[in-house]
């Protein structure tokens, strides 16, 4: 089926949540406790957490009921939204991301009230109007009430995810499992070679100055609800089929072990990082949204298993060729981006100057691209001259209009550091780049009538440009690639410019050690 409203929106609001985190985790970190509100602070940090639930909730029920979601595009390219909704999401949008441009990154805690009602404010917008741009709210209840009102449920499930871990977090909290996480924490460092201290009466552990109590909270408590929260989803979903028993008494405990032993090594390279690299820096990564992430990443890979082992269900399961997903056009323009900026937001949890952890995010957007070559390659095809000019001119404007600094690297860079970084800067960011915001948002928006043109650049391009420190300078060069992409309806014209104007700023970057261009 040709990808629908629905499928659109679905992959914008993973986009937009991405840079939700990434603005307000590594550009500006609000540090609730320093806020006037830090009660209010918290509830809004943990929307993220939410946000990010209920897209993985959706992902999951719909992946799972695909006559549902048949059903509901079928009702949305029948009755679509008005086009006045899109643009209510997208005023949203720019509300939630205002506070970033109206106080700076390093005023928003000061500013926090303002900050609050803009964020709430835009959050609302953003969600009413992706929801009703779908499809108006009538068709939504029929649709809800053909389907059972499953999607309410599961999204409200979603909703309450971090507040039902919470909840569940007694069951887990044994004084033996946080006394197994301390001693384990302990063998893993000791066998790692460090002088490990430690006060066993209140499981303080340490490398060197740097100390954390493993209290029950961080015995992997979090990690463990999720695994049983989105397991317990998937066993209702698949209730009829599935063999109750073997999933919960086989696979459950072994999906719970696992993401026990992987908190045990997060603790451990975390204090890792605190004593030897930066304790700001480690103490964040144990509360940041990183760990959210890699835990959800997790409870979804073992959802994942459990769909494909045949010894879990009574019908015979349905083979997926892989080959095929590798081809899918679709997929090769999300799931890149989706890796780009989860990569970042993991640096950024472990490494005090997240520009050291560049290596490992340029080793995974390669891993992604090699996946799914066979669709990027039909996609790269024979870029125009054009494209190249432009590329190069704006690069040129961006050299010459960047502000002026004198910021260089703390530490000369190594020649592997400096290779990764501009195979990243030239050839990786702008194929992924364009991939989603051109090859995927400008092209599923773009109708054939002037207005949605007008729409589609605007759109792909403002997201292109909130990904950037000089917002303003980024969305122009959005527009311009978004431009070249609709001249021939070619996304290689679109990847050649990047790449074109990406080489241009490398250079510049490399020949006067002023990183900051890229």
């Amino acid at each position: 089926m040709r990808p629908t409203r629905l499928m659109t929106m679905a992959a914008l609001a993973v986009a937009e949540l991405l840079l939700v985190i990434f603005a307000y985790q590594v550009m500006a970190s609000i540090e609730c406790r320093n806020t006037e509100i830090e009660t209010a602070c918290r509830a809004l940090r943990s929307m993220t957490a939410r946000g990010l639930s209920v897209i993985t909730v959706m992902a999951i029920y719909f992946w799972l009921r695909p006559a549902a979601y048949r059903a509901l595009a079928t009702a949305a390219h029948a009755a679509p939204g008005h086009s006045a909704w899109l643009a209510a999401h997208v005023t949203g949008l720019a509300l939630i991301f205002a506070p970033l441009s109206l106080f700076g990154a390093e005023e928003i805690g000061a500013a926090f009230t303002p900050t609050l009602i803009l964020l709430c404010l835009g959050g609302s917008m953003a969600a009413a109007g992706a929801f009703l741009w779908i499809t108006p709210l009538n068709s939504w209840r029929e649709w809800m009430r053909n389907d059972s009102y499953m999607l309410p449920l599961a999204l409200f499930v979603g909703f309450l995810v971090p507040d039902l871990a919470d909840l569940m977090r007694p069951i887990w909290e044994w004084s033996t499992l946080s006394s197994l996480t301390f001693f384990l924490v302990f063998l893993v460092l000791t066998l790692l070679g460090f002088d490990v201290g430690v006060h066993p009466p209140t499981f303080e552990i340490g490398i060197k100055e740097f100390y954390v109590q493993i209290a029950s909270q961080c015995s992997g408590v979090e990690g463990i609800a999720l695994i049983t929260i989105f397991m317990g989803f998937y066993a209702l979903l698949m209730r009829p089929d599935l063999r109750q028993r073997r999933f919960w008494l086989i696979l459950f405990p072994l999906a719970v072990l696992t993401s026990w032993l992987f908190n045990i090594l997060r603790i451990a390279i975390l204090i890792i990082i605190g004593a030897n690299v930066s304790p700001e820096h480690a103490l964040n990564g144990f509360h940041s949204y990183a760990g959210w992430l890699l835990f959800t990443a997790l409870a979804l890979g073992v959802v994942i298993v459990a769909h494909r082992a045949q010894w879990l269900h009574r019908a015979p399961l349905t083979k997926t060729n892989r080959a095929s997903i590798r081809a899918d056009r679709l997929a090769a323009t999300i799931i890149p981006f989706i890796v780009m900026m989860v990569s970042g937001v993991i640096v950024s949890a472990f490494w005090p100057n997240p520009e050291d952890g560049y290596p490992l995010r340029a080793a995974l957007m390669i891993a992604v691209l090699l996946y799914f070559w066979p669709a990027v390659r039909d996609l790269c095809q024979s870029p125009s001259a054009l494209s190249l000019a432009v590329g190069v001119l704006i690069g040129i404007i961006w050299i010459a209009t960047a502000p002026n600094s004198t910021e260089v690297i703390g530490e000369r860079p190594d020649v592997a550091w400096i290779i990764l970084r501009l195979a990243g800067t030239i050839l990786l960011v702008p194929v992924i780049e364009e991939l989603f915001f051109r090859g995927y948002i400008l092209r599923r928006l773009n109708r054939s009538n002037l207005a949605w043109t007008l729409v589609a650049v605007t759109v792909s391009s403002l997201l292109f440009g909130l990904m950037h420190d000089r917002a303003i300078a980024g969305t122009l060069a959005g527009a311009a690639f978004g431009l070249l992409y609709l001249q021939r309806r070619r996304l290689a014209d679109a990847i050649a410019a990047h790449i074109a104007a990406n080489a241009l700023i490398a250079i510049a970057a490399l020949w006067t050690a002023k990183w900051a261009l890229i």
